[in-house]
C-alpha cells in the first residue's frame, strides 16, 4: 500500500537532540494522519516507519499482557497481593515466551505471543470437551457428568 508522507525536523521541549516527525497519510486529503516521531536523524523515512512496523508485535504482547494475561487488572490491592499477582502473569508470560522460542526452533519464524494464548485456550477447550465426551460414553448419561463439571443448584434447571 502506498502512503504519502512529509518529515519535518525540529526540537521538542526536554528533549535535547533534534527530532524527525513523519506525518503520514494514505491519500493527500485525508484527514487522520499518523505521526511519527524518532531521534534518529540518520534513518530515511522509509527506514524509520519499517523499523517501526517491527514494533506491531511488541505492541499486540502488550495488550494481551494487560488484558488476556491480566497484568491491568491489580489496581486498589495490598501491596502484597500486587507482588503475587505479577509473580503469577510473570510465570504465566514465561510459559508463552518458552512456547514462543521451541516454535522459533521448530519452524525458524517468529509468532506474536497472543498466537499462543490462542493455541493454549483451543488445547484447553480441547481438553475438556474430550474428558467431558469420555465420561458420558462411560457412564451412558449426561447430568452425571454435567455435575461433576458444574456446581448446579438443585432449584435451577
Amino acid at each position: 500500500m502506498r502512503y504519502f508522507t512529509r518529515t519535518l525536523r525540529g526540537r521538542i521541549t526536554g528533549i535535547r537532540d533534534q527530532v524527525c516527525v513523519i506525518i503520514s497519510r494514505r491519500h493527500p486529503g485525508s484527514c487522520y494522519p499518523k505521526y511519527f516521531l524518532f531521534t534518529d536523524l540518520s534513518l530515511s523515512p522509509q527506514e524509520a516507519l519499517n523499523i517501526y512496523r517491527l514494533r506491531w508485535p511488541v505492541e499486540v504482547d502488550n495488550i494481551y499482557l494487560k488484558a488476556a494475561l491480566g497484568l491491568g487488572d491489580f489496581r486498589l490491592q495490598s501491596f502484597e497481593a500486587i507482588q503475587k499477582w505479577f509473580q503469577v502473569v510473570l510465570l504465566a508470560l514465561n510459559y508463552l515466551q518458552f512456547q514462543q522460542a521451541l516454535a522459533v526452533v521448530k519452524t525458524g519464524k517468529l509468532r506474536v505471543l497472543a498466537d499462543f494464548i490462542r493455541i493454549h485456550r483451543q488445547e484447553h477447550a480441547i481438553n475438556l470437551l474430550r474428558s467431558v465426551a469420555e465420561r458420558v460414553l462411560a457412564c451412558g448419561e449426561i447430568e452425571p457428568v454435567l455435575q461433576s463439571f458444574i456446581q448446579m443448584d438443585q432449584g435451577v434447571t
